[in-house]
């Protein structure tokens, strides 16, 4: 049994999103995503949320506090205004890639970008609950819709009918993507170093 989905809102109260490639590699998946292997750094969750907001919010950072040096950081290509900071790591198959915070992955020119060749899924969720996910295949987005008030697409996407008639069509849709697609974020990534990014838009 892998440790799926399911878990990432109860640990993300402040919002994520997460996004699956497959058959990809960490290292083109962050390709696929506009960014270069080369420029990355592996960190931590804790590392990359300081990262995220000593760029969103420079006064209040405590790069400090997570053994982060602000110089090397700039150096690597991080603390860009309105950067996206993603991990990105693989399992069963797919290439992850998770952000804290932000919705970067949730955008459909990102998810038909990085899909092309493969097939691209994504599921974000932002601090107020309101959701979003997406399924994309070769460059075409055939699902994105938010859980609440689905969008029929073809039948290899999200089972929209199941989420009709559910009372948490939020955790129907993490459900499938775990049944369905065999897609895992591992617990691990709460603290172990991941290849991580700053992207951007």
């Amino acid at each position: 049994m892998n440790d799926g989905v399911q878990w990432l809102p109860g640990s993300y109260s402040e919002g994520f999103c997460v996004a699956f490639c497959e058959k990809e590699t960490s290292e083109g998946f962050i390709r696929r995503l506009g960014g270069n292997p080369a420029h990355c750094l592996m960190l931590t969750r804790e590392q990359a949320e300081a990262v995220d907001l000593a760029g969103r919010y420079p006064e209040e950072s405590d790069l400090e506090h997570c053994d982060l040096e602000e110089d090397d950081l700039r150096s690597a290509g991080f603390l860009i205004p309105e950067g996206e900071v993603i991990r990105v790591g693989s399992a069963n198959g797919w290439a992850f890639a998770i952000q804290s915070f932000g919705s970067f992955l949730s955008d459909p020119s990102v998810a038909r970008e990085a899909s092309r060749g493969s097939r691209y899924i994504s599921f974000g969720r932002t601090v107020n609950m309101a959701a979003w996910v997406q399924y994309a295949v070769d460059g075409d987005l055939i699902n994105s819709f938010d859980p609440i008030h689905p969008v029929a697409g073809p039948s290899e996407g999200i089972d929209v009918e199941e989420l009709q008639e559910s009372a948490d069509p939020t955790s129907v849709v993490l459900a499938q993507l775990e049944g369905r697609f065999q897609l895992e974020t591992p617990r691990m990534t709460e603290f172990a170093p991941l290849l991580t990014a700053t992207l951007g838009r």
